[in-house]
């Protein structure tokens, strides 16, 4: 029975033998290659450093079945790890990260041109600029801005370009007396923008005084007597100190006035030396420098 049988099993045992071949060399012959062009990322990188690599996107080739190498999941990833960064220039091996049942046949390029800078910062004041003119009649004051004091941070050759950080106001505006608030510009010391430098606020607030412009002169004052001495008796003189006074006012307005008077004073029945503080009646939209009042002297004395 056995003998009997030995053919078709030698038969079959032939058989197995070369579906097995067969399954194995189609699976092989399955395998195929697929190149994936992706960044390399920047990993662990201090905020305290930039970087960059060249080139900034590398080749992973890889092997495995075609349903694997379709839409890999997760998708294959170049990185460059920098956890402790050195400054300067060096070339460096890429990192990878495969999709499951992938296999990495090679890297274009395998290493990449790393360069590390540190950032750098200072400070700078806050300058603000002008433009436009103020309402007529009014000069601006010091602009008051805050912050008044802004950190300019990046890489170092950069930072040293950096002169000034200003802000534009407009004076036309000015007398509204409403802060503005706008955008804050690094430049160098031809006023041209700064890119790739970060400041530590972006915007400032200034407030700008304005008041109205004055003209002063200089005119006498004039003693405004009222009433009559007692009978028998005169006015013999009379002084007043200062004689002169400096007042302010719009150019206009001042042009009219020839001589500031004093309050009434008043000698109705007086026999005797007067001597009293007087205040200045000052006219509408004029004021003065410094007096006040100023001290009239009348000196009365009998007649004849």
């Amino acid at each position: 029975m056995l003998r009997q049988n030995l053919g078709y099993k030698i038969l079959a045992l032939l058989l197995a033998i070369f579906l097995w071949f067969y399954v194995t060399i189609s699976q092989r012959s399955a395998i195929e290659t697929r190149t994936f062009t992706v960044p390399v990322e920047l990993r662990n990188l201090s905020k305290e450093y930039v970087a960059a690599v060249t080139p900034a996107r590398v080749r992973l080739i890889l092997s495995g079945q075609p349903e694997a190498l379709e839409s890999p999941s997760p998708p294959p990833e170049a990185y460059v790890d920098l956890r402790h960064p050195k400054p300067g220039q060096r070339m460096v091996k890429v990192g990878y990260i495969l999709p499951a049942e992938a296999r990495l046949a090679r890297v274009e390029p395998p290493a990449v041109k790393l360069a590390v800078e540190a950032i750098i910062k200072k400070a700078l004041k806050v300058e603000v600029n002008v433009v436009g003119t103020p309402p007529p009649g009014y000069v601006l004051g010091e602009p008051e801005v805050t912050p008044a004091i802004v950190t300019v941070s990046g890489v170092s050759q950069v930072v040293a370009q950096v002169g000034h950080v200003v802000v534009n106001v407009d004076a036309n505006y000015a007398g509204a007396g409403v802060p503005q608030t706008n955008p804050l510009r690094p430049v160098n010391d031809a006023g041209d923008a700064v890119p790739g430098v970060e400041l530590s606020h972006s915007q400032a607030r200034v407030a700008l005084p304005i008041q109205r412009v004055l003209s002063y002169e200089t005119v006498p004052v004039v003693v405004r007597a009222e009433g009559e001495p007692a009978p028998g008796y005169r006015i013999a003189s009379v002084a007043v100190q200062p004689p002169v006074v400096t007042i302010a006012g719009e150019r206009q307005r001042l042009s009219q006035v020839k001589y500031v008077p004093t309050a009434p004073v008043d000698i109705a029945g007086a026999a005797a030396y007067l001597r009293r503080a007087v205040p200045l009646a000052l006219p509408d939209g004029v004021t003065t420098v410094s007096e006040t009042k100023v001290e009239v002297t009348v000196r009365i004395e009998p007649e004849g």
